[in-house]
């Protein structure tokens, strides 16, 4: 994994001396130019769990996020960041313009208590609700942004337990020192999320263009967004992707395609896929036909695997459904299968090499993954079968 370039670490070292741990006190701080609410159009939110391993990358990216906003009108384009500071403290910031030096910073507008993780649901649903009331005119993004895992559950009471591995969405330590870590389940970070206020809904974490996480969040946005392997840690390029986003025009497969072009610039390999939620319906209609024409499933072993880990293959999902239709003697469902992907996946891009840096077959990759059930009665197994994909379209309810 590479380290991002000197000077963006230089950048954030000038903006964190303008984002205090604390509500900024007017008499120390140089005049901001004023926002009415009213007038702002596009509001993207950054949820960054990033007290965590990733803590570096995330300065980074915040380093990127400033330098993307040098030149826009933030009078009509905010940027809402919700992270924790170096102390432990965490809060949500605007990003705000100086008046004198026109220099782009970010205000404190809510403080929130550190000793609530913000791994915990209930501390997701407070900064959204309260992120989506500063602006209630504008159109709306939201970016979660930490480590990722798909579906693959924690069993999370939200205390601290010690977790070497990923799991799910967060990975966040207790406090400075700590390598104790917490993690959210994907139905209860979907609960978090209130249904059809964001326009789009981007996962700047590895795994999470999952099939079960998608059709989870199936009433959460209109557009969706995520990589269905890992990403290298430095994740967005957002100095790049932001302006596609921020803009009257919102283009969003602009801002993916950007994504793609920034690491096959830099020979990484690198995944994305753009999901357009309004036809996860014909995906499921179609899949669910394909399970009910049989209990016979494909060898795992011929399946194209985004996952480098052993406990947790995440198999294509075109290719997974086509073979399971084919060993059932259902090849006719095949078609409206393709037809009902490719009205889903808007765009997808991946690299000629896997991450193990080995060559992979691109002709099997749709841009979504899925797991394949197992039939036993693990506590992975249990727990996936309460998802909304295994109920409504697997289990057929």
């Amino acid at each position: 994994m590479k380290l991002k370039r000197i000077l963006t670490y230089l950048v954030m070292l000038a903006v964190l001396t303008a984002c205090g741990s604390d509500e900024p006190k007017p008499e120390d701080n140089p005049r901001t130019e004023e926002i009415n609410p009213a007038e702002v159009t596009r509001t993207v939110v950054v949820y960054a769990v990033n007290r965590s391993s990733l803590s570096p990358d995330f300065t980074d990216d915040f380093a990127e996020m400033t330098a993307a906003l040098q030149n826009m009108d933030l009078g009509r384009y905010q940027l809402l960041v919700y992270h924790s500071e170096r102390d432990g403290s965490c809060g949500l910031y605007r990003s705000v313009r100086e008046e004198r030096s026109r220099k782009v910073v970010f205000e404190l507008l809510r403080s929130y208590d550190a000793s609530r993780l913000s791994t915990d649901p209930r501390r997701i649903g407070e900064v959204i609700d309260y992120a989506l009331s500063v602006y209630p005119d504008s159109d709306y993004d939201l970016v979660f942004w930490g480590h990722g895992m798909s579906w693959y559950p924690y069993f999370s009471s939200h205390e601290v337990y010690d977790a070497p591995t990923s799991y799910s969405y967060g990975g966040e330590y207790s406090g400075p020192g700590s390598q104790q870590t917490d993690w959210t389940e994907i139905d209860e970070l979907a609960d978090a999320v209130p249904d059809r206020k964001f326009d789009t809904i981007w996962f700047d974490c590895c795994y999470m263009s999952g099939i079960e996480v998608i059709y989870q969040f199936r009433d959460k946005c209109s557009t969706f967004v995520g990589y269905p392997t890992e990403v290298w840690q430095y994740g967005l390029p957002y100095d790049r992707v932001l302006p596609y986003i921020m803009s009257d025009r919102h283009d969003v497969v602009g801002a993916a395609r950007t994504f793609y072009d920034y690491y096959t610039s830099t020979g990484d390999p690198v995944t994305v896929a753009v999901t357009d939620m309004s036809a996860v319906g014909k995906v499921a209609d179609v899949s669910r036909a394909i399970f009910a024409s049989g209990d016979v499933r494909p060898s795992r072993g011929n399946l194209l695997n985004y996952s480098r880990s052993t406990y947790a293959p995440f198999y294509d999902l075109r290719q997974y459904l086509a073979e399971t239709a084919a060993v059932n003697g259902r090849d006719d469902l095949v078609g409206e299968l393709d037809a009902a992907m490719a009205s889903m996946v808007t765009y997808h891009a991946e690299s000629s090499r896997n991450f193990n840096l080995r060559p992979w077959d691109v002709r099997n990759i749709s841009g979504v993954s899925t797991h394949a059930c197992t039939g036993s009665d693990s506590p992975q197994e249990k727990y996936y079968r309460t998802l909304d994909w295994y109920r409504e379209v697997i289990g057929g309810e």
